[in-house]
């Protein structure tokens, strides 16, 4: 291998490597190339991840050249070193990414391997673990940014190799401006942190309400590209001898980066401290958003208002993330060496935390623009958090998120048994004094309260209202929509062409929570029908079970049979009672204790009952799944005798 250098505006070293088969040629030579090629038998490589001297971690990203088209076989070696959707592909030079999916993997103890099938006569494409984020991707964001007035570009200090390290600041340091230091890719191969943090950015400099507020009560410090050096080379860096960066903290840093990072920290008495990273690769709590650090009392409990809040503005496909911040008090718990535990420990500091950012996950489909959203929606949270200071007597008060959920949570429990007094208690937040958050939730718990009465234009109008509304949170917006679909659904002075153009709206909105689509598809399903237009129904229903939760999935299912058969399609309506059965039987033996698994015991009978040349006696033993489960109801069993009696 050879070093070569290539000119950014300063020179950054990466280690270029090409080997050469008959049919397909291994390349390296670009910035973050990592692999080491152990054999090329034809169509098949054989490879591993290129450690440099550091401790065994998965990172590679690779180009592949073919001569001729057809498959190829890249054997990466021992576990673990693919992701959970494969490995991220470009076929442009790593301008853009997606991820391959799982149909060509192959995880076994022994090895990980994937195919690809190449299309064209010397075809070029380039895989990794991962998608990743470089130099390059950070330049875009400069440029996009370039015009930006409240951006900041200046040097934070040179490595150990001479390589310039980006310093940004958003915002203005003064009186009542708290500061805040953000920080990722300590580990250079964290490429997914990457995307959040650059999210988190751009709504800090961006004019949206959040954004504004930003500004107004904080100066943002942020190194977007800690290990400059690692991430252009392609290295691990995690685990790097002697220490990696993010075991440089405390006296006297190895690594010019730190020292500077940590000479900021101290200079503007940091407030706030959030350094972005990525964990292992996949399993257990790998694939999860979760914060870890230094749970010094103030800061844990400033973390879960922060987690609360992004509860209410993350993507809400996505999970908000866990507290897993370690007890202080625990022997050998305290790590200063860290950068979350150090900027824990220092005597201006509100809050620190390290965020684990999944590198992607099975679902949702965690990929870069996602993965934006999710830092969008993080600082959206966080203008939102009333963060307290180390005097453990301050009280949040109403702008806790705890107080907030109990209006909505008091509401929604008693808005049935009490519509009078819940209906008072909403409107007592619809005056100009309250939090304008409070007025928004109002507005959709009084639409809930209308839908129930059937007055669905009041409830269209109060949700509407907060769909117009830019103050409403993530999850506010995405309820609104669903209230006014269901409004309008509900409303039997609706034309088809309204709730078609609504069902389009709110289909479309990105990055909602999977329940959501299912409850739009339920919705327009149910409208369809309705309108005797069984074909859209049955499309809808067959686009809901995508997306529903799996025990609902066999009621779907019959749902659909019913409408074919409304069509006079017992074909196909037998084909949909049939996979119903197949989808519901390996789960029932026995069902799930829970009131879904009684629910499923039911759809199972119901598509049985279906078909007409079902035995009784296998009708029989599928009415006792049902009669026979403890949670199942009264009613159901009811139904369940009814019909049991009249096949007989």
């Amino acid at each position: 291998m050879k070093l070569f250098s290539i000119i950014t505006p300063v020179i950054i070293l990466f280690v270029s490597m090409e080997v050469h088969g008959e049919e397909v040629k291994i390349s390296t030579s670009f910035p973050g190339g990592n692999v080491v090629v152990k054999k090329i038998d034809g169509r098949t490589i054989h490879l591993d991840t290129d450690l440099r001297g550091g401790q065994p971690w998965f990172y590679w990203c690779f180009d592949a050249t073919v001569a001729n088209p057809g498959k190829v076989l890249f054997d990466m070696g021992k576990p673990q070193k693919i992701g959970v959707r494969g490995p991220a592909v470009s076929i442009d030079e790593g301008k853009s990414w997606s991820y391959l999916g799982t149909d060509n993997v192959e995880m076994t103890p022994q090895a990980e391997r994937f195919t690809y099938e190449f299309t064209k006569v010397n075809q070029r494409a380039r895989f990794s673990v991962a998608i990743p984020y470089l130099q390059h991707d950070l330049d875009i964001f400069f440029t996009k940014n370039a015009a930006n007035p409240y951006l900041v570009k200046s040097e934070l200090t040179k490595t150990r190799k001479g390589t310039s390290v980006d310093l940004l600041r958003i915002g203005k340091p003064g009186p009542g401006v708290s500061p805040i230091l953000v920080t990722a890719r300590h580990h250079a191969c964290e490429s997914t942190a990457s995307y959040v943090l650059e999210g988190f950015l751009q709504e800090a400099l961006s004019e949206s309400l959040a954004g504004k507020e930003f500004r107004k009560r904080h100066v943002l410090f942020a190194v977007p590209i800690v290990d400059k050096d690692g991430v252009q080379a392609g290295d691990q860096g995690k685990n790097r001898m002697p220490h990696d960066h993010n075991r440089d903290y405390g006296d006297n840093p190895i690594y010019p980066e730190i020292q500077a990072i940590s000479d900021i920290a101290n200079k503007y008495k940091i407030h706030f401290a959030i350094d972005f990273h990525c964990p292992a690769l996949r399993g257990d709590i790998h694939e999860a958003m979760h914060f870890l650090g230094l749970g010094v009392p103030h800061v844990k409990d400033n973390l879960n208002e922060w987690i609360s809040w992004i509860k209410e503005e993350r993507p809400q496909e996505v999970m908000a993330p866990l507290n897993f911040l370690v007890d202080p008090t625990k022997p050998g718990a305290v790590n200063r060496k860290i950068n979350s535990h150090y900027m824990a420990t220092l005597g201006s500091c509100k809050m620190a935390a390290t965020l684990e950012v999944p590198y992607t996950q099975v679902r949702p489909a965690l990929d870069s623009d996602m993965a934006r959203a999710y830092g969008a929606g993080l600082l959206k949270a966080w203008v939102r958090t009333n963060f307290i200071t180390i005097d453990a007597g301050m009280n949040r008060g109403d702008l806790s998120n705890a107080h907030f959920n109990t209006f909505r949570t008091e509401f929604i429990k008693f808005y049935r048994s009490k519509p009078k007094e819940m209906e008072q208690l909403a409107n007592g937040y619809r005056t100009k004094q309250s939090p304008v958050l409070y007025r928004l939730e109002a507005a959709n718990l009084l639409a809930t309260l209308s839908i129930s009465q059937r007055k669905y234009p009041e409830a269209k109008v109060l949700s509407q209202s907060v769909l117009l509304d830019a103050n409403a949170s993530t999850y506010q917006f995405e309820n609104a929509m669903l209230l006014n679909m269901e409004a309008t659904v509900k409303d039997p002075k609706s034309e088809a062409e309204e709730v078609d153009a609504l069902f389009v709206k709110a289909i479309g909105l990105p990055y909602s929570a999977l329940s959501y689509r299912a409850k739009v598809y339920d919705m327009a399903s149910e409208f369809a029908r309705r309108q005797m237009d069984y074909r859209t129904a049955i499309k809808r229903t067959r686009d809901q079970i995508l997306v529903a939760a799996f025990y609902e999935k066999g009621r779907l299912w019959n749902r659909i049979a019913t409408d074919f058969e409304a069509l006079k399609l017992p074909v196909d309506a037998l084909g949909a009672r049939k996979e119903a059965i197949k989808l519901l039987r390996p789960v029932l033996d026995p069902a799930e204790l829970s009131v879904f698994g009684a629910m499923m015991t039911l759809d199972y009978f119901d598509a049985l009952y279906g078909i007409s040349e079902t035995p009784i006696s296998e009708l029989e033993v599928a009415a006792q799944k049902v009669l026979n489960h403890k949670v199942s109801s009264i009613a159901m069993k009811e139904h369940v005798t009814k019909l049991l009696k009249e096949r007989k």
